[in-house]
């Protein structure tokens, strides 16, 4: 997974596999989620994201993006654009049921097999996140109930989220989501990896046509894996450094 693609972008983990599980349609049913994560999904969105065209722009240490998630049903088409630069064309990235497709500054290129799965991990690592509490619908994901912590002075609802092994080549990392225990509002997140731990803290809440949207900081340990349950509130505030603001902008969201 990731907005920091480790094997192609060289930062973050297992968004490949729930990327790929989100590309796939978001099989699971709900009566396979934990209470607090389908009430998450209500709060933030419920019906739209299963039928809906969404447009933002994403910022972060990585640039910006501009991307569009059209679903309906089982039936998605993702497009992510990287604008150009003085030293790189535009690159835009479109993926569907079918197929994926690339092209530079407007120019379709041919991709192999290879660059079939760079493309596809460009998409999964951009839309997975913007999208959460809803991609964490997957029959391959597990979760598990951490109880209540405290953060910040509020008590939070603790869940950790597992992979099947052998799903993809992320399977050993994990995730822990807090949520709100009340309204099911994700407010935090973190994930670990082989080359380091992170922690995502919402800092601004947006809801455009029902369905909600946050900006997050982005906090950073590098080297070897550190376990996500190390992460608490101490941690972060002794070990960890703000890596990047994340920030949603220009969004449109359309229900069809």
């Amino acid at each position: 997974m990731r907005l920091e693609i480790r094997h192609w972008l060289r930062t973050v983990p297992a968004v490949l596999f729930l990327g790929s599980v989100f590309t796939l349609g978001c099989s699971s049913s709900s009566n396979q989620l934990p209470a607090i994560v389908t009430k998450a999904i209500a709060h933030h969105g419920g019906e739209l994201y299963e039928a809906s065209h969404i447009s933002m722009t994403i910022t972060s240490l990585s640039g910006g993006f501009n991307i569009e998630v059209t679903r309906d049903g089982g039936t998605f088409e993702y497009i992510v654009t990287n604008p150009a630069t003085d030293t790189r064309p535009e690159r835009k990235v479109r993926l569907t049921n079918e197929r994926v497709t690339e092209w530079h500054d407007g120019v379709e290129i041919e991709l192999d097999e290879e660059g079939e799965r760079r493309a596809r991990a460009f998409v999964d690592a951009r839309v997975f996140f913007p999208l959460l509490p809803y991609t964490l619908k997957g029959g391959d994901i597990q979760f598990e109930d951490k109880g209540i912590d405290t953060w910040y002075g509020r008590e939070l609802q603790r869940v950790k989220v597992t992979f099947a092994a052998g799903t993809s080549n992320d399977a050993d990392d994990a995730y822990t989501f807090w949520f709100d225990p009340e309204s099911g509002r994700v407010e935090q997140f973190g994930y670990d990896f082989d080359n380091g731990l992170r922690y995502r803290k919402a800092t601004a809440f947006n809801r455009v046509s029902g369905m909600l949207f946050s900006d997050q900081e982005n906090y950073a340990v590098d080297g070897g894996k550190i376990p996500v349950d190390t992460l608490s509130q101490d941690y972060v505030e002794s070990e960890m450094r703000l890596l990047s603001t994340v920030i949603i902008s220009n969004v449109e969201v359309e229900p069809l």
